[in-house]
């Protein structure tokens, strides 16, 4: 190479660099989000960034002819030249300086978009600077990447751009539905993009149509089938706004992904309208009632994906707030929460389905706990109190394992919702005093359904075959005893429709109804799917009406009933960890040689506990059987053996109290000189290490325990000072000055029971 020619290089590549920091190439502009469902089909898209509507357009997205027909029209070696066409730009620099003045650009396609990319006063310089920045669109881009921005940039009239967004907004259909006359239509309006709107000016477009199509039509790129679309399709339009399905879910879409121009989501969009559908129909009666709002979710169980999310029962109706999200609303969960204690007291070896509960009345730390109907069952098994969502047994059990324990609990199966609400839950919090989301109550129970495993509810189609990232929230053991139970039939809540659907797989659910009334849900699953329903009024007022066994359950099986696979039958399979054994009728525990009515339970090979009855208990007693001898003073009597039952005394004290017949041991021999058997009397209040904060000065504290029926009285001391004789189960009131209390309580066979308490006035 000779030393010009060297000079010449280098000077160029110095220009090249100079056009290169004094012009860089600009930067793509932004995408509207556009999200589609599951199978690609279009769910909804908003404004880009900068208030246009600018979808983005690939070319195989349009026709083949269509596709040929624009490269004609605007560059028709554009898969031929570097970025700019000598020919072409000559030829319209001629033509410019005959007309005196620039009538012809000479632009390529690549060129059209630098100058969409970077708009320019027209000028000869800037269209220097045009071709210099085509050039650098060459050398990065390739030619279909070129091409799709130029279908994606080119104005279409207003703030639309690219032909996927006119086709949207103008014939509100996909552009791969447009016949042949609204798609030359789109390629023609960038020649005036604001005098040949279809939504202004038809009658110049479809002029234009038919001059340009006849053209084409000469030149062999048209048809005679679509010349007759052409001339028969009217060119005017409406423009339309592009509407979202799913509306809540996409705007949840756009929240997470900001700087996405597509997104393949979860959601089906065949699930989402039936769904849609079904919770607009439901709804329509509860109006009436004052009941104005609901929501749906349905969630994939293998992968956990959200199929359908119904926000509301209508995103546009503002007189019914449709527009809060109630997917996400914290609102108070009702009953929904007890299948998850049930799980935690499963896991710990001291709850089978089969195991009996009280269900008394119960005052605990100022808490009144009553069941929903106000009445008490008394000795029930722990899956009718589940269920018949009774509270009793529920708050019982919470006080036994520990709020700290429920909660973490309740972090597993991802409540997150709960965190702050921690330091001011309390034992209401079974019965819904707190605030979860129906997602979080959907995705929890969707852990039930995979057998304990839990994973976070996925918004976007899992295209990774390696599996799914799962925790081991529940054991499998305790989400298959669980399961079987919110499974059976002999509850009281099933709706009308439950037995007469004909194609309704085995589904597991759990109601829930807040207290005044203001929120009714159904949590339910199959082995397919997991559905959360919610109704209520997002304003928070209650309805006398609204209760979750007759609002929320009769949709909840109707969506399985439309989007359930036919005859599944089962949800789990049998976990190698669960067996069945006999277990006493009255305890529910391990069954002795004196129960006389045996039954068979679920339990946990590795978390049961080897617990045996300890109610059906064999006694000796007088030959006229009213009294009975201890082992110390039976010599000396004549006696033969029997069977009684030793039920707990609160559950004595509420039998005689309602009128309720039983049967107890008799008596202990009088003249026996041996101490009592068995423990003291069991304080109810106050609670043993409670402190108690007391708001005035006059406020008292309750009184009371409970024995055996064969006592008759207690007596009461606090701090070694004498209260004075109270029937057993009497309540009294006494005031306490500030500080701890050493409280004891005595009955008349000498045995004794004490506590401690802290009295604090605020």
């Amino acid at each position: 190479m000779s030393l010009a020619a060297a000079a010449v290089c280098a000077s160029l590549v110095a220009v090249s660099l100079l056009m290169c920091w004094l012009y860089p190439l600009p930067q793509p502009k932004p995408y509207s989000l556009v999200i589609t469902d599951r199978h690609g089909t279009f769910l909804g898209a908003f404004l880009a960034n900068d208030g246009t509507w600018r979808l983005r357009t690939a070319p195989h997205e349009i026709p083949e002819r269509i596709k040929r027909i624009l490269i004609e029209k605007e560059d028709r070696y554009f898969y031929y030249h570097p970025g700019f066409n000598l020919l072409a730009i000559g030829r319209a620099l001629v033509q410019n300086i005959k007309a005196g003045r620039i009538i012809s650009g000479g632009s390529t396609i690549s060129m059209q978009v630098a100058r969409m990319l970077n708009p320019k006063e027209r000028t000869y310089w800037n269209k220097f600077v045009e071709i210099f920045q085509a050039l650098q669109l060459e050398w990065k881009y390739s030619k279909d990447e070129i091409l799709q921005m130029y279908l994606s940039l080119v104005p279409l009239g207003g703030n639309i751009e690219g032909l996927k967004s006119a086709s949207l907004l103008y014939y509100r259909t996909p552009i791969n539905r447009l016949n042949v006359a609204q798609l030359l239509d789109l390629i023609l309006i960038p020649n005036d993009p604001n005098g040949l709107r279809p939504d202004r000016r038809p009658d110049l477009l479809y002029r234009m149509r038919c001059e340009r199509g006849s053209d084409f039509l000469r030149r062999g790129l048209l048809s005679r089938q679509d010349s007759v679309v052409i001339w028969r399709t009217p060119a005017g339009v409406s423009r339309a706004t592009i509407g979202l399905t799913g509306p809540h879910f996409c705007l949840r879409i756009k929240d997470q992904h900001p700087r996405s121009s597509e997104v393949q989501s979860s959601l089906d969009s065949r699930i989402q309208k039936t769904v849609e559908a079904l919770v607009t129909n439901h709804l329509r009666p509860w109006k009436a009632r004052g009941v104005k709002n609901s929501a749906a979710i349905v969630i994939d169980n293998r992968t956990m994906e959200i199929v359908s999310y119904v926000g509301s029962e209508s995103f546009e109706d503002s007189l019914a707030s449709g527009q809060v999200d109630a997917v996400r609303a914290l609102r108070s969960p009702g009953s929904t929460l007890k299948p998850f204690l049930y799980a935690l007291v499963m896991d710990r070896g001291i709850l089978t389905p089969k195991t009996r509960l009280l269900d008394v009345p119960y005052d605990l730390d100022g808490y009144a706990a009553e069941n929903y109907e106000g009445t008490y069952s008394g000795f029930v098994s722990a899956e009718e109190a589940l269920r018949r969502s009774l509270n009793i047994p529920m708050i019982r059990l919470l006080k036994e394992v520990g709020l700290t324990s429920f909660g973490a609990t309740l972090d597993h199966v991802g409540f997150a919702s709960l965190q702050p609400q921690k330091p001011r839950l309390g034992l209401s919090m079974i019965v819904g005093g707190c605030g979860v989301t129906l997602e979080e109550l959907t995705t929890a129970y969707a852990s039930l359904a995979r057998g304990g495993l839990y994973s976070r509810a996925r918004y976007l189609k899992n295209n990774d075959t390696t599996g799914l990232p799962s925790e081991r929230a529940i054991s499998e053991a305790a989400a298959y005893m669980i399961t079987e139970i919110l499974s059976g039939i002999d509850r009281p809540d099933l709706p009308n429709n439950f037995e007469s659907s004909v194609n309704l797989p085995m589904v597991a659910f759990k109601t829930g109804t807040s207290y005044g009334r203001r929120d009714a849900w159904c949590v339910g699953y199959s082995a397919e799917f997991t559905v959360g329903v919610w109704i209520g009024n997002v304003t928070g007022k209650g309805v006398p009406d609204l209760v979750g066994s007759r609002s929320a359950t009769p949709l909840l099986i109707d969506i399985f009933n439309a989007i359930s696979s036919p005859h599944q039958k089962t949800i789990l399979p049998i976990p190698s960890d669960v067996g069945v054994r006999d277990v006493c009728a009255t305890s529910g525990k391990l069954a002795t040689k004196w129960c006389s009515h045996v039954i068979q339970d679920l339990f946990s090979k590795r978390h049961s506990l080897n617990q045996f009855c300890d109610i059906d208990k064999e006694y000796m007693v007088s030959i006229d059987s009213k009294k009975h001898y201890c082992v110390m003073c039976v010599k000396k009597h004549p006696h033969k053996l029997a069977v009684y039952q030793e039920y707990p005394p609160e559950l004595l004290t509420f039998w005689k109290a309602t009128g309720r017949p039983f049967r107890t041991p008799p008596v202990h021999d009088p003249t026996c000189e041996q101490l009592p058997q068995g423990s003291g009397p069991q304080i109810l209040s106050p609670i043993h290490d409670m402190t108690y904060l007391l708001t005035h000065g006059e406020e008292k504290i309750a009184f009371y325990a409970t024995s055996g029926v064969d006592v008759k009285s207690h007596i009461w001391y606090v701090d070694d000072r004498l209260l004075g004789h109270k029937r057993a189960g009497q309540k009294f009131f006494l005031k306490l000055q500030d500080g701890k209390h050493h409280i004891s309580c005595l009955d008349e066979r000498g045995r004794l029971s004490s506590i401690m308490i802290v009295v604090q006035s605020l």
